[in-house]
């Protein structure tokens, strides 16, 4: 009869766990449609210039982490790594962390490059400390987080344990 129970209990907390999962693949799925369509307004209204912009930072930054010897520098949002401490990466590197075609990432770096929102410099491309210090990104990054809040908050009251 205990076993009768337990199998009871558990058929019980299963359907609770998955409407918990949809629920925070549905919040999820919403705050990461916000987060681009703020990043898709800062570069001009193209949700692919959107991704690329996006990966170039990425690129510029991902030596940069946590695991290295001197732990994670300008891990703060005020502190912005300085022009000459960014990775470059190839057009070519890009289409291929993107999985676009090579002339459909160079017509997109185009528009990010007539913009100023990245340059050329030896290695590859930049996108340069002015950009993400600029009123506008800072702005972006403050709707962003505004963003994160409420995803935490709505996942938080849904009962889903963030820890």
């Amino acid at each position: 009869m205990a076993e009768d129970r337990t199998d009871r209990r558990v058929s019980a907390e299963a359907p609770a766990s998955a409407d918990k999962f949809r629920l925070s693949v549905r919040l999820a799925t919403e705050y990461f449609l916000r987060s681009m369509q703020l990043l898709v307004e800062f570069v001009g209204g193209d949700l692919v210039t959107a991704l690329v912009f996006l990966a170039i930072v990425s690129a510029n930054v991902s030596h940069l982490n946590a695991d290295g010897p001197d732990g994670a520098p300008h891990a703060d949002a005020g502190d912005v790594p300085p022009d000459e401490v960014r990775k470059p990466i190839s057009v070519l590197a890009l289409a291929g962390s993107l999985n676009l075609p090579y002339e459909t990432t160079r017509r997109h770096v185009s528009k990010l490059l007539q913009t100023g929102q990245c340059v050329r410099v030896a290695g590859g491309l930049i996108v340069p400390a002015r950009v993400l210090l600029s009123d506008r990104h800072t702005e972006v990054m403050g709707a962003n987080l505004t963003n994160l809040r409420r995803l935490f908050r709505a996942l938080n009251k849904a009962g889903v344990d963030l820890s």
